[in-house]
C-alpha cells in the first residue's frame, strides 16, 4: 500500500546530523469530517527525509520551513503513539518517505536563461488514436 499526504507545515522541519547527511523530520496534519462523531478531526502524519550534505540538504533547509506546503509520499505507514503533557498523541509515520512537491515563499527562484519563453504549439487530441 502506498500513501501520499499533502499539507501545510505549522513548524519548520526538525533537523539533525547523521553521518555524512542530514535528516529532516516533518509533521503534517490533515483535517477530515468524522461521520460518527459529526465533528472535524485531524490525522497526524510524520516523516523523516534524509539528504546528502550539499545542495540537496541546503534546498530542504530553505523550503521545509513554517508555512510551506509539502507533499510526502511513501510505501506505507506505521502507527506511532507517544506521551505528551496532554496525554497520548497518535500519528502515522510514513515509511520510505519522499518529497514529491513543495511550495514555499523561501524557495530559490528558478534561473533564467535570459531568453523570452517560446510559445507552445497546441496539439489536438484524437481519442481514437492510441498514445
Amino acid at each position: 500500500m502506498s500513501i501520499s499526504v499533502t499539507g501545510k507545515l505549522n513548524k519548520a522541519a526538525n533537523q539533525f546530523q547523521i553521518g555524512e547527511g542530514k535528516g529532516f523530520g516533518v509533521r503534517v496534519g490533515v483535517q477530515f469530517y468524522n461521520r460518527e462523531t459529526k465533528q472535524k478531526e485531524w490525522t497526524n502524519y510524520e516523516a523523516v527525509i534524509f539528504a546528502k550534505i550539499g545542495a540537496q540538504a541546503e534546498f530542504y533547509e530553505s523550503v521545509l520551513v513554517e508555512g510551506s506546503v509539502v507533499e510526502v509520499s511513501g510505501s506505507g505507514c506505521q502507527i506511532k503513539i507517544w506521551e505528551s503533557t496532554n496525554g497520548p498523541v497518535h500519528s502515522l509515520a510514513i515509511l520510505d518517505p519522499k518529497i514529491g512537491f513543495v511550495f514555499s515563499n523561501n524557495a530559490p527562484a528558478p534561473q533564467s536563461s535570459g531568453q523570452a519563453p517560446q510559445p507552445t504549439k497546441q496539439v489536438e487530441f484524437d481519442p481514437l488514436i492510441p498514445f
